[in-house]
């Protein structure tokens, strides 16, 4: 299971057109790491698959944030995002500073729970 917190760049300048960032390149911007943790993980099971995900993070930071989670599994040959889409993906409520919140996260293809550890 890959657990993303993301992180969103969108350039030197929000003027213009939205581009591609060149590292080491004379438009290169600083992409903090995020600043949160993720501090457990409950599948929802339903029968015989896993339906949902609920992750809690904690915000290491001073101030606030909300942050975007993202879950991807793989269970034999399946993914369970949908491709070209966030659908594995939620929002949290913003989090305090040093505080835990949680978000939940119904995969658009549940799991056979007997293929993910």
């Amino acid at each position: 299971m890959i657990i993303a917190v993301s992180t969103i760049s969108l350039g030197s300048n929000l003027n213009s057109a939205t581009s591609l960032n060149k590292i080491g390149g004379d438009d290169n911007i600083s992409v903090p790491i995020p600043d949160a943790d993720i501090t457990n993980i409950v599948l929802t099971e339903s029968a015989s698959t896993i339906t949902s995900a609920t992750i809690t993070i904690k915000n290491t930071d001073d101030i606030s944030h909300s942050y975007k989670i993202c879950v991807i599994t793989k269970a034999g040959v399946l993914i369970s995002d949908t491709p070209g889409s966030s659908s594995d993906c939620t929002n949290t409520t913003s989090i305090s500073a040093s505080s835990t919140g949680s978000a939940v996260i119904n995969f658009a293809n549940p799991l056979s729970s007997s293929d993910v550890d």
